[in-house]
């Protein structure tokens, strides 16, 4: 969603980071 919208969302998307990271 928008900056800050959907929470669930936004952890998603830094679980995402963090997975593709290792």
């Amino acid at each position: 969603g928008a900056k800050v919208d959907c929470p669930k969302e936004f952890l998603g998307r830094k679980v995402y980071l963090i997975i593709r990271s290792k």
